[in-house]
């Protein structure tokens, strides 16, 4: 099967046009031919529906979000392989990912970054508990959504999500998106957990205020070398507005050695708001006894 305007796919979701491509495959806008809604299809490429190892990530991406049953997650409606495409079909998501709001604006105020960061932590809160790591966690897979007057944080591909039962990962196995990959993740390890999202998350929050990344190098290997031993950066050196318990939070937030993080989204976000002296989310209370630094 070919991609195209008007195609129906699996007798219910009709092509309209492509909204992306990627390397494994593509996004199109579509409609759900029973209930007559735009939504969103996503296609893998004919190069990798053979391979059994991406038809797993494919797989385990639709039912990791779908399971999770957040408002944060993008919601799938629908999973399968039709004449040999695999094919997800999820909710229409009509705004912008966080990469391209920081391409616009080089970095975000604090207050912006407090309420995106909750919303992104309630996500993994939920992810976490279901037993499922994101593990690609980054800008690009965070969908800021328009719902009116009202901005709602998505979180979405779970194409790299490591479930309880997932099999596919071997030790020694480098998966994820450099710049926000924690250190267990660069090494490979067999016990990247839920607190490798805390450092993806620490990097995306650092990203957002200071308008730069952490960690940078010229090739992949130097980079690596940065996130795994690297000096940890400043972030008010590179930023002086932000406060020094920022200094603080960060430099707890990115500890190498996973027990000396945050040990969860909700205590990350909610030590957050005390850096910066804000209100945090609804029902969320700023009790200092849980932050560790």
């Amino acid at each position: 099967m070919e991609p195209a305007p008007g195609v129906v796919i699996a007798g219910r979701f009709r092509l309209d046009y492509p909204l992306g491509h990627g390397s494994m495959g593509s996004v199109w806008r579509a409609m759900h031919v029973g209930l007559d809604v735009p939504c969103a299809v996503k296609l893998m490429g004919s190069d990798y529906a053979n391979n059994a190892e991406f038809l797993a990530r494919f797989e385990r991406e639709a039912k990791s979000a779908a399971k999770l049953r957040s408002s944060h997650v993008v919601q799938i409606l629908d999973y399968g392989i039709f004449e040999g495409v695999p094919y997800i079909a999820m909710e229409l998501l009509e705004g912008e990912d966080l990469a391209h709001r920081l391409e616009r604006m080089g970095k975000l105020p604090p207050q912006d970054v407090l309420r995106i960061t909750g919303e992104i932590a309630r996500a993994l809160t939920r992810a976490h508990a279901e037993g499922v790591v994101h593990r690609d966690l980054k800008p690009e897979n965070v969908f800021l959504v328009k719902e009116g007057d009202v901005e709602l944080v998505k979180v979405v591909d779970f194409g790299l999500a490591k479930a309880p039962t997932s099999l596919v990962t071997h030790v020694g196995e480098v998966l994820g998106t450099p710049y926000y990959m924690s250190p267990e993740q660069v090494h490979g390890s067999a016990s990247v957990d839920a607190r490798s999202d805390l450092w993806s998350l620490a990097v995306i929050v650092y990203r957002c205020l200071t308008g730069q990344l952490p960690f940078e190098a010229p090739t992949l290997v130097d980079l690596l070398i940065a996130i795994t031993s690297g000096p940890i950066p400043v972030p008010s050196a590179i930023a002086p507005d932000l406060p020094c318990r920022f200094d603080q939070w960060w430099a707890h937030a990115v500890q190498r050695d996973p027990n000396e993080r945050f040990q969860t989204a909700k205590e990350l976000d909610t030590a957050l708001a005390i850096a910066f002296e804000l209100s945090p989310p609804s029902g969320i209370a700023l009790d200092k006894t849980i932050v560790g630094y």
